[in-house]
């Protein structure tokens, strides 16, 4: 009986959200202050439900249960909160590359009707379709145009969006595009610089320009000098990967705000954003080594974490005992529902009610006055797999050492390699690939020019979205690679840990000189082979 009243309750509460989310103005009620604690409590609710209807509707998702022995019905006696963490994980290898689209469907089947077809190729090199049927679009478009919206109420002229992601099948740039064409006027140029200063120039200083991009691409147009940056009302907004406070610093220099959002093709491009909130607490934990000892875990992962706010509402997002976000999509109206989905990235959930004791005990009111919004907060360190991101790609280790490994000559004088993500002088975020050869093998006896040139090659051709984010780099971002003798450069301290290290993060001026000047760039367009 519990279980009937819940559900109906749900579905009467969810077609008053559903009057509610269409108009901005309303649907702030949603997320007013002082009732976060109904909202955490109704999204565990939601997720017990949205779990119960995939184990009944989804073929796939009832055999992946079955064979691990799982109930299609959760045990909720010792309270639903607890109940969910018993339901088994999944991933892409576990479930998604193991079922047909249909098959991980409600009842089976793709509708004729309504749905949108974006990939991703992420580092597998095999694209992966995913659907979104017409109501998650629209769950989509609501949340993109009221974090729109609230960025709006500080533009000083009528908004011009300038969407430079990646355009075509990706998730992104197309999924950003009709969200935002009913509330503002919008063009969709994708990463290509002289177009949107053409935009700019021809459409002149009355409009504020709304520019959606990578970080990287968002830093170098603004370091472009073709355009008086001050003449122009600019609005910055990014996706894809993580920003350093000293690249955020940089862009505000020519734009008056620039958040981030969090996503992925996999789930959903906009799960969780920035806020001004977000911005001073993350200076702050960067500013105090007690603040960050408190409530993060950057001295554990050595890397300054992104942080967002997110409707419990919506989304249960918690973390496994290996410190990877698990993340359910907690509405009933999803296609392809996901429950325990494990993107295979690092974070944490905190609440607001659980910081704002340390935030008062260590003196730091000026973050409390950014707060608006009373939503949990997601602490986001990066991928879990080691892999790193450029220009809105992953690329990871593992798919540099299998290049390595199937070319008869790297393969016999390669001891290591790493990817080495920094920052440089200019605020710029670079990728360099470092590969340490075997102990008594001399850099001089190599056609490096020609082994970079294949090494790059091969990856890209293995991992489309690292081909792509390439050919939109701007040509002082381009990913380098250097062989290195052994111990020396990146590796002179190899063998001080037992296991090696393949991923590094560097702030600007850590990776030093020693190597790069033998760098190799990657060149834009692939050789032909």
């Amino acid at each position: 009986m519990k279980r009937w009243v819940t559900f109906a309750l749900l579905a009467v509460l969810e077609r008053a959200v559903r009057l509610l989310m269409p108009r901005v103005g309303t649907h702030r009620i949603l997320l007013a202050p002082g009732i976060e604690p109904l909202r955490w409590k109704l999204g565990r609710l939601r997720a017990w439900r949205t779990f119960e209807q995939t184990a009944k509707r989804v073929p796939a998702y009832r055999e992946f249960l079955a064979e691990r022995g799982f109930p299609r019905r959760l045990d909720t006696s010792a309270g639903v909160e607890s109940a969910l963490l018993t339901i088994p994980e999944m991933d892409k290898d576990s479930y998604v590359k193991r079922w047909s689209i249909p098959e991980r469907c409600l009842d089976g089947r793709i509708p004729r009707r309504g749905v949108i077809v974006d990939e991703s190729s992420g580092s597998s090199g095999t694209p992966t379709s995913w659907i979104r049927g017409p109501r998650e679009r629209m769950a989509t478009r609501q949340i993109l145009q009221l974090g729109y919206s609230n960025t709006a109420q500080s533009m000083k002229y009528p908004p011009f969006v300038l969407n430079a992601f990646s355009l075509g099948a990706w998730a992104t740039g197309m999924n950003v595009t009709t969200s935002l064409t009913d509330v503002s006027m919008i063009k969709s140029i994708g990463p290509d610089k002289n177009k949107i200063i053409q935009t700019i120039q021809e459409f002149g200083p009355k409009h504020t320009y709304v520019i959606l991009s990578y970080p990287p691409f968002l830093k170098s147009l603004f370091d472009d000098t073709r355009l008086d940056w001050s003449k122009y009302d600019i609005v910055a907004a990014f996706g894809g990967e993580g920003i350093s406070e000293s690249m955020r610093d940089r862009i505000l220099e020519v734009a008056h705000s620039a958040y981030g959002s969090y996503g992925a093709s996999d789930l959903e491009i906009n799960l969780a954003l920035e806020t001004d909130f977000t911005v001073e607490l993350r200076r702050a934990i960067a500013a105090s080594p007690e603040l960050a000892k408190r409530v993060s875990k950057r001295a554990e992962y050595g890397v300054l974490p992104m942080i967002f706010q997110f409707n419990p509402f919506n989304y249960l997002i918690e973390t496994n005992a290996e410190g990877e976000l698990l993340v359910t999509i907690v509405r009933s109206e999803n296609l392809n529902p996901r429950i325990r989905y494990n993107i295979h990235d690092r974070g944490h959930v905190m609440r607001v009610a659980e910081l704002e004791p340390v935030l008062r005990e260590l003196g730091l009111q000026r973050v409390l006055k950014s707060k608006l919004l009373d939503l949990p907060l997601l602490f986001h360190y990066g991928r879990s797999d080691l892999s790193v991101d450029f220009n809105g790609a992953v690329v990871g280790p593992d798919s540099l050492r299998d290049v390595i490994n199937a070319h008869e000559l790297l393969l016999g004088i390669v001891e290591n390699h790493r990817l080495i993500s920094f920052e440089d002088g200019s605020g710029n975020r670079q990728l360099h690939l470092a590969i340490q050869l075997v102990e008594g093998s001399d850099t001089a006896d190599l056609d490096a020019e020609r082994l970079a040139a294949e090494v790059f090659a091969e990856l890209r051709r293995a991992n489309g979205d690292f081909h792509n984010a390439i050919l939109t780099s701007d040509d002082a971002m381009l990913p380098t690679l250097a062989f290195y003798r052994f111990r020396e450069g990146p590796f002179e301290n190899d063998g001080a840990k037992l296991k090696n290290e393949y991923v590094a993060h560097l702030d600007a001026g850590q990776l030093g000189s020693a190597g790069l000047d033998l760098s190799i760039m990657a060149a834009k367009q692939l050789p032909l082979s």
